[in-house]
């Protein structure tokens, strides 16, 4: 008998970045690796265009996954960053 198993892509909504808003770090990242094809990020509430206002690493290297965005502008004490995308 074989049982076939399919991974469960979860869709996760309203996530914050981890790393700290001091006006000076531009690097966060998600508690989970994500689908670099179906994610937004929010900075203050505003939903932010990939390359135009950051892009999205994966942390250890080619084929690890996707789990950081990094800021082109830097996020200021007070300023609330989220995310929505759907899991690696």
């Amino acid at each position: 008998m074989i049982i076939a198993r399919r991974r469960v892509h979860a869709q996760k909504y309203g996530v914050g970045l981890t790393g700290p808003i001091n006006g000076v770090n531009q690097t966060y990242t998600t508690p989970d690796k994500f689908n670099p094809t179906a994610h937004a990020v929010y900075y203050n509430g505003q939903r932010l265009h990939l390359t135009l206002d950051y892009s999205i690493v994966e942390s250890g290297g080619p084929g690890s996954g996707y789990d950081t965005v990094n800021f082109l502008v830097i996020p200021k004490v007070g300023d609330h960053l989220l995310t929505d995308y759907i899991s690696a």
